[in-house]
C-alpha cells in the first residue's frame, strides 16, 4: 500500500491541483478543507503524513496539528504557508512539526519532505536560507534523513523574518541572496540572537570574499564553498545542535 496522505487546505484550487500531482507520484491522497474536517479524518483513517496549510478559517493549521498530536502522537505533519505567520511557525516548531514549507510549493521539495517525514527524528532545527530551489531540495533531503528538522527561506528578508522568530539551532545561509545578502540578514538576526550559530555557504567564494571575511570577523562559525562537503557539514551541525532544543532560545 502506498503512502497515505491527508492534504488540508481551505483553497480549493490548491487542494485539487496538489492532490493531482501527489497522486501522479503514487501517493494515496484524501483531502479536507478545514482543521476541524482534518481532525475527523485523522480519527477515522490511518494516515502516514499530513500536509496542512497554516492559515485557515476556524481552527488554524497549528491548532489542528496540536490536537492531531494528542490523538495520534506518531502522526507526521508538514505545514505549508503563503503568508508571514512567524508566531504560528514558531509555535509549530516548538510542538515538533516535521517541516514548514512556503507556497508556492516546490513539488520536488515536497515529495522529498514527505518521504523523509515518514522516518524523521526530532533533532536540531536548521534554518536554511538559499534561493536555489534544487539545492534546497537536496539539502532538505539529506538533513531530514539525518534526523534534523529544517525550515527553508529563499531570500534574505524571509531569512530575517524566520530567523528572528523561530528557535533554530544553526543558520545555514548563502552569502548571495536576493532582497538582502547573507551578511546583512545575519547581522539583523544577530541583533535579537547575539549567540546564534551561523554557517555561510556560497558558490562564488572569490566574488564574495570580502563579505565572507566580514562574516567570519563578526563571529560566524565558518564558511563552506559549494559544492558542499556533506560529511563536514553534518559534523558541524551535529556539534552545534542541542538534541532538539534550540541553542538560540
Amino acid at each position: 500500500m502506498g503512502t497515505r496522505i491527508l492534504l488540508v487546505d481551505d483553497n480549493e484550487d490548491f487542494l485539487d491541483s496538489t492532490k493531482d500531482v501527489l497522486e501522479e507520484e503514487g501517493y494515496q491522497v484524501t483531502t479536507a478543507r478545514s482543521g476541524e474536517g482534518a481532525l475527523i479524518q485523522v480519527v477515522s483513517a490511518p494516515f502516514d503524513v499530513v500536509i496542512m496549510d497554516i492559515k485557515m478559517p476556524g481552527m488554524n493549521g497549528v491548532e489542528s496539528f496540536i490536537e492531531m498530536k494528542r490523538l495520534r502522537p506518531d502522526l507526521r505533519v508538514i505545514l505549508v504557508t503563503a503568508y508571514s505567520v512567524a508566531s504560528l511557525v514558531t509555535q509549530a516548531i516548538d510542538e515538533g512539526v516535521c517541516a514548514v514549507l512556503n507556497k508556492p510549493l516546490n513539488m520536488g521539495m515536497l515529495f522529498s519532505t514527505v518521504e523523509k517525514a515518514k522516518t524523521t527524528g526530532t533533532g536540531g532545527l536548521i534554518l536554511v536560507a538559499d534561493d536555489d530551489c534544487d539545492f534546497c531540495e537536496n539539502l532538505v533531503d539529506v538533513l531530514t534523513g539525518e534526523g534534523f528538522r529544517v525550515v527553508a527561506a529563499h531570500d534574505g528578508e524571509e531569512a530575517v523574518r524566520q530567523g528572528e522568530n523561530i528557535p533554530f539551532d544553526v543558520l545555514l545561509i548563502d552569502m548571495k541572496l536576493p532582497a538582502l545578502n547573507g551578511l546583512e540578514a545575519y547581522r539583523r538576526i544577530k541583533r535579537s540572537k547575539p549567540d546564534m550559530v551561523a554557517i555561510f555557504i556560497s558558490g562564488y567564494a572569490v566574488e564574495m570574499d570580502i563579505l565572507i571575511r566580514q562574516a567570519l570577523d563578526e563571529k560566524a562559525l565558518c564558511f563552506l564553498g559549494k559544492p558542499i562537503d556533506m560529511v563536514q557539514l553534518l559534523k558541524l551541525l551535529k556539534n552545534n545542535c542541542t538534541d532538539g532544543h534550540a541553542s538560540t532560545h
